[in-house]
């Protein structure tokens, strides 16, 4: 005989997980046990669902595996909903466990009772409740392939506490099967053939499907190969190095704004590569247009048979295997290649963006003694290598972050389309436990930081060090402020903050503090920070109503 605690964790350690994510239940506490002593996979035990599930979700990101978070039942499964939506929006592998009543106790009022399949619906891939022991195996193998099948999401399963406490002689003996990835039709790659022959000013947008396939180098070969330029999708800025003179940046609202995002607008042809078009990725759903063409190009027809506009080719297949089949088809194709003019505009383009896009040097503050951000990220991009991983919650600081940062390897940003704040420390910590050979760096504003600083102590407990957060203190909703500002100009309300010196509460948890008010003094406290023997905080004071990011009279 065997547990349906134990077989749950045969599961997980069989698909080489490192590290699985909860908040202590009294509902489950039988899988919990099934960790005890447990080096591979260890249970990390969070300071909050929200923090657990989003170090999940991150964990997924950046070791290339299904995330894993357990929680309890009730107020446990609603306050890990934040980090499943973020999952479903990000389409990222996650199975989650969450302790429920015993099955006697169902719809009797019973403590913390909560309908955990039909809250979870809206922000999963599938939900359900594992009501009998003898079937614990099947349905776990069938969450972790739902979890990574077609376009990947959350998976949620219910489980009962005195189900998590029964024993099963059946299935216990588990098989980590692998997916294969959907092949490019021949039907398929003719049509997308005769369509670059046919365009002029192709333009390629890469996005979190592409980085799924490992498939960032063929990339590369590929739009070499033909000359077309490339963006990536809203916060998939690592999809492709952004130093490469084909890259033309990322997609985001500002980009409305500025002329940066002129070579999609001027493009007869988008070819999306693993990229949902969803509102930022499409300017506002301005691009692509009723006169631009579309090749929509991934392993999930839910996505290419997604878009807004619809595409003119829908090809369901690997992103990587795609690219090798159209570039075999096209290596003696004269027509698809770019003609000089358009070479030259290509280059053009380049030379434009790398010089919006890159911070002077000599930016010391302002007159009044207020920190400038363009110094600020100047000194980050002279220390920083491109093997860091880069966090980010939403706000005005993150904006510059999308203008000035250069990602130039794949899976070093770790950022959700949904904008979640509180995201950006979990995010680090599952990112210095995934990729231990890289400092994490964790980019938040003051408002987002204090919804998930609690998760600094489980940093410290894990002796994370090489994790530093910068945290950009406004005092007040900075993104939010500036909408107020221009929709009801002279009428904040409800968007200012009290200060929290949170320096001082990094020490208090054991953490390293450090506090920053002049350009000047950033630089050799950023390298001070990664250097330290454990996590560092940098409160970076910040004027009340900073300058728009991209705003040129700065």
């Amino acid at each position: 005989m065997i547990t349906v605690a134990e077989t749950i964790f045969r599961a997980i350690k069989i698909r080489e997980i490192d590290f699985v994510f909860c908040v202590p239940g009294e509902s489950y506490l039988a899988t919990m046990d099934s960790f005890y002593g447990s080096l591979q996979p260890l249970l990390v035990s969070a300071r909050h669902e929200e923090g657990a599930g989003i170090m999940a979700e991150a964990y997924a990101k950046a070791s290339s595996k299904t995330g894993v978070c357990m929680v309890t039942r009730g107020p446990g499964l609603t306050h890990l909903t934040i980090a499943l939506h973020t999952a479903k929006q990000d389409s990222t592998p996650l199975v989650v466990f969450v302790g429920q009543v015993p099955t006697n106790l169902r719809q009797r009022e019973s403590f913390q009772e909560l309908d955990i399949v039909e809250l979870s619906r809206p922000v999963t891939k599938w939900a359900v409740e594992l009501n009998r022991a003898d079937r614990v195996a099947e349905i776990v193998d069938k969450a972790f392939h739902i979890a990574n099948s077609g376009r990947p999401g959350p998976v949620v399963i219910s489980l009962p506490e005195d189900i998590d406490r029964s024993s099963t002689a059946q299935h216990s003996v588990w098989r980590s099967s692998t997916l294969g990835s959907p092949a490019p039709s021949s039907k398929g790659i003719a049509k997308a053939v005769a369509m670059l022959e046919d365009a002029e000013r192709p333009c390629i947008v890469a996005g979190e499907g592409l980085l799924r396939a490992n498939a960032t180098d063929k990339l590369i070969h590929f739009a070499e190969c033909l000359g077309i330029p490339v963006f990536t999708a809203w916060r998939r800025f690592d999809a492709f190095p952004n130093k490469h003179p084909l890259y033309m940046g990322g997609l985001n609202l500002s980009s409305v704004s500025n002329d940066l995002s002129e070579p999609l607008k001027n493009a007869d042809l988008i070819i999306a590569i693993g990229a949902r078009l969803d509102e930022f990725t499409t300017l506002s759903y301005s691009s692509p247009s009723t006169s631009q063409k579309l090749i929509h190009i991934d392993q999930s027809p839910e996505v290419t048979g997604g878009s807004w506009l619809g595409a003119d080719l829908a090809l369901v297949a690997d992103a990587g295997e795609a690219m090798d089949k159209l570039e075999e088809a096209l290596k003696n194709s004269k027509h698809a290649k770019p003609s000089k003019a358009r070479q030259k505009q290509i280059a053009d383009w380049c030379e434009y963006y790398t010089k919006r896009t890159t911070p002077r040097g000599n930016r010391i503050g302002f007159k009044d003694g207020t920190i400038d951000l363009e110094g600020i990220y100047h000194d980050i991009l002279n220390i920083l290598t491109d093997d860091a991983s880069i966090t980010c919650d939403a706000g005005d600081f993150g904006s510059w972050l999308i203008r000035y940062y250069k990602w130039n390897k794949p899976r070093t940003f770790f950022g959700p389309t949904t904008g979640a704040m509180g995201y950006a420390l979990p995010a680090a910590i599952a990112a210095r436990l995934a990729r231990p050979q890289a400092p994490a760096i964790a980019f938040a504003g003051d408002g987002g930081f204090a919804m998930t600083m609690s998760e600094l102590e489980t940093a410290v407990r894990l002796k994370l060090a090489g994790l530093v957060v910068l945290v950009f203190n406004n005092n007040n909703f900075g993104t939010i402020r500036r909408h107020q500002n221009r929709e009801f100009p002279g009428r904040a309300v409800g968007t200012g903050l009290g200060k929290i010196d949170f320096s001082a509460i990094a020490k208090a948890m054991g953490a390293e503090g450090f506090s920053v008010s002049k350009n000047g003094e950033f630089a050799k406290t950023f390298k001070a920070a990664l250097n330290s023997d454990r996590p560092a905080v940098i409160d970076i004071t910040l004027g009340e109503n900073s300058l728009d990011p991209w705003a040129d009279n700065n």
